[in-house]
């Protein structure tokens, strides 16, 4: 009899592809975490639809123009001041949004006080519609940015409490009522409507929080720079007071704008204003300097006073002269008058007045007298005294009159010597005088010139303020949105069911690649390259009951093993098939389950059947029958401590007997690695048609190899579920290196792929339990 050979790869087969057998296993064991994977994440979504405000937008459009109906005055502007310029759109986005801009919105609007309805989760902004309205004075500014909450007393009395409920106050409608630092005053709005009752409560904001609220729902971008478009939109949870802000930013923004464009026009205005004024005053200055220079230089011509002070200067020069030769002239008479010996020269006669000629002539003549007289008399006559009596009358009269003429003259002299100084001072000095009178007519000039073009200039402002004007049109206007923009409940349901798909298509993906253990019997086959003898699928009965082929005939374990015990017979036919060895790589995978009902199923089959228990390290939980003597076994047999005919016990079913593992021997591999152990086998098939080998685990222990070398035909066990992938290598290495043939596989507690009620295909029935669609079913109290 030739060995049937195992056709095993020496590779193992990598898995290729997706395997949807155990695909299909994974989906129907995780079916409850899927179902609440689902339901979760979609639940989830549902959950934000239902607690999420809706938050509306209102929005507007405004096409940027200006009109410069100046320039159609034919004024023209400066250079730089264009009414349109490129940066139009953005100058006027980066305007609505500045602080400056959105403080006139908040005066034009009532947001001082913010009125609320209170929900269990969400609270509800009453805008425009309160049953209340509140005035306020606030001396503290802790009071702002809290709720106050409202209870109705009576008709006309109310209470308040805040911080909590740690404060409290009441009062009356229409009256004030005061706290330490507030004071408020509530008026009842007759127009409120209202569904039912409601918790009510308002919060005072503070300047600041409103000015960050503005800022940060306000949004402005620009739809066309072409068309110069822009587009405002504000969100808000509720929608009439996203309307109200934005009605009044457009209406804000084109008084704004307006008042804007004359601002800036004013201001270069009175910039111009300014500038003239100063400029007057300096032309007055020079004016005034102009008025004192003429003043006192009687003239504004200082080259021909030039000319003139020369021209003066030589005259006086002349004059000097004149004077000096007249004195000289003058000196020489005198000196000869007191020596009476002097003579008149036709020079000093022009110079000299009329009168003095004759006082002259006369001391002359008298002269003359005198010398004929003191030819004829002595110097002691009286005739002779008398006559120089006389003379020296005349003579010192004539010298006391040319004296005064000369101290007339000597002054005169000095007058033009002062005059000639003064000239000369003054000629000196005009070039200065000049210089400095040059420059200030020339900054004269042009300040002069600089004022009539500010003035131009003004003028043109002026026209320009009062002829330009912002043409800013609304192309749409704000409206009260009817639909909220968020949330988006079609995109959040559509988001949750993606997400959950998502999710579920990852945590099966990562259980596909986490999950190592064997699921089907084609991945058994393609790994291991053994061939498979059969299934055995899973039961809900316990292992422990005993033999499962008599307690449950009918159920489908049982029709598997005796469909097993029926391959056996055709997976070797060219000899006897005496001794069947059950392996497994650990324990927990039924090894020693098939084996007993493997066992009991031949036995059914009138065949003499041994049932051998090698596993002599571990002692079974569970027996198919009572060892009395727990001392006698197949290691006692195997040390030739007892015969095997001594240790055999017979069980409840005919023609099955069983041989307990025995004592725990200190070495069980060498037990078996001895002779004794083949020597057993041979009286053993003697005497069965049958022997059944339950090996301990050949992943843990060599035991099981040595019996497997010893066995007509090898029966590996895997349970699905259960056993590693890397069992079905190891299997693998184990046959190979071991050159052990006529092993053949078998998948164990294989889930039923359909969990219904009747059939396994021959007739038979058993009710089964539950598939996982049923218990969620049962769970969620759906009716299939």
């Amino acid at each position: 009899m030739e060995p049937v050979k195992n056709n095993i790869n020496s590779n193992p087969l990598s898995a290729e592809g997706i395997d949807f057998s155990k695909l299909k296993i994974i989906v129907v064991n995780n079916l409850i975490w899927i179902v609440l994977i689902f339901l979760v994440i979609n639940f989830t979504s549902y959950t934000i639809i239902r607690y999420t405000q809706d938050r509306y937008e209102s929005s507007s459009e405004i096409k940027l123009d200006v009109k410069d109906e100046a320039s159609e005055l034919g004024i023209n502007m400066l250079a730089g001041e264009q009414t349109q310029s490129t940066d139009l759109i953005s100058g006027e986005i980066e305007m609505i949004r500045s602080k400056l801009f959105l403080e006139q919105v908040l005066d034009s609007l009532n947001l001082d006080v913010s009125y609320f309805s209170k929900g269990e989760v969400l609270n509800h902004e009453l805008f425009n519609n309160t049953p209340v309205w509140v005035d306020f004075r606030i001396e503290n500014p802790g009071y702002y940015n809290q709720p106050f909450y409202l209870e109705k007393e009576s008709p006309e009395t109310f209470s308040l409490t805040w911080e909590e409920g740690n404060k409290k106050i009441s009062g009356q409608y229409g009256k004030p009522v005061r706290a330490d630092g507030i004071e408020l005053t509530l008026t009842q709005n007759k127009d409120f409507v209202s569904e039912g009752e409601i918790e009510f409560f308002f919060i005072i904001n503070s300047h600041d929080v409103l000015l960050s609220y503005l800022i940060s729902n306000l949004s402005v971008e620009p739809l066309n720079y072409a068309a110069k478009t822009i587009r405002i939109a504000f969100k808000d949870n509720n929608a009439s007071k996203a309307y109200a802000i934005v009605d009044a930013i457009d209406k804000t923004y084109l008084h704004y704008s307006y008042e804007q464009k004359k601002l800036a026009t004013k201001q270069k205005i009175d910039w111009l204003n300014n500038e003239l004024t100063q400029i007057e005053l300096k032309m007055e200055g020079f004016e005034d300097y102009f008025e004192r220079f003429t003043l006192k230089n009687k003239t504004n011509d200082l080259q021909e006073d030039l000319r003139k002070t020369i021209i003066s200067i030589n005259k006086i020069d002349s004059q000097r002269y004149e004077m000096s030769r007249k004195i000289t002239e003058l000196n020489k008479l005198m000196d000869g008058l007191q020596a009476k010996n002097f003579s008149v020269t036709p020079s000093i006669r022009q110079v000299l007045p009329d009168y003095l000629f004759k006082d002259i002539d006369a001391v002359q003549t008298l002269l003359l007298q005198q010398e004929r007289l003191k030819l004829s008399y002595n110097e002691s006559t009286l005739a002779y005294r008398e006559k120089q009596h006389e003379v020296d009358t005349r003579t010192n009269k004539t010298y006391e009159q040319l004296a005064e003429l000369k101290t007339d003259w000597m002054k005169k002299l000095q007058e033009m010597n002062q005059r000639k100084a003064n000239l000369e001072s003054a000629f000196v000095n005009m070039p200065d005088q000049n210089t400095q009178y040059s420059k200030n007519q020339r900054f004269y000039k042009l300040y002069e010139e600089f004022y009539l073009s500010l003035m131009q200039t003004k003028s043109g402002f002026e026209i320009a303020q009062a002829g330009t004007t912002p043409d800013f049109k609304i192309l749409s206007p704000a409206t009260v949105p009817g639909v909220p923009i968020s949330p988006n409940r079609k995109i959040i349901l559509g988001i949750g069911l993606v997400t959950s798909m998502v999710a579920i298509f990852f945590f099966i993906g990562f259980l596909y690649l986490m999950h190592n253990k064997v699921t089907n019997v084609n991945e058994l086959e393609k790994i291991s390259g053994v061939p498979v003898l059969g299934v055995v699928p899973s039961s809900r009965y316990s292992a422990s009951e005993g033999l499962h082929v008599i307690s449950h005939p009918k159920s489908m374990v049982s029709e598997a093993i005796r469909t097993l015990r029926t391959n056996l017979d055709f997976f070797r036919t060219s000899g006897p098939q005496r001794v069947i060895a059950i392996s497994s790589t650990i324990s927990g995978e039924g090894k020693s389950f098939l084996a007993l009902n493997l066992g009991g199923a031949m036995a059914l089959s009138r065949k003499k059947v041994l049932l051998i228990d090698l596993d002599m390290r571990k002692a079974k939980s569970y027996l198919p029958v009572h060892v009395p003597d727990p001392a006698k076994g197949m290691s006692t047999v195997l040390i030739k401590k007892d015969r095997w005919q001594d240790c055999v016990l017979t069980t409840n079913l005919e023609f099955f007997d069983y041989i307990p593992s025995g004592p725990i021997p200190p070495n069980p591999s060498e037990l078996l690695l001895n002779g004794e152990f083949s020597n057993l086998l041979e009286d053993l098939k003697k005497v069965y048609d049958v022997i059944i080998l339950d090996t301990p685990p050949v992943g843990l222990v060599t035991d099981g190899i040595q019996a497997m070398k010893r066995a007509d035909i090898s029966l590996y066990i895997f349970r699905a579920n259960y056993s590693k992938r890397e069992f079905l290598y190891n299997l693998q290495r184990i046959v190979s290196i071991n050159k052990i043939v006529n092993v053949t596989t078998l998948l164990n507690a294989l889930p039923s792929p359909h969990k219904k009620s009747a059939g396994y295909g021959y007739g038979y029935y058993e009710p089964e339990e539950k598939g996982n669609v049923d218990k969620i079913k049962s769970l969620f109290k759906i009716k299939a």
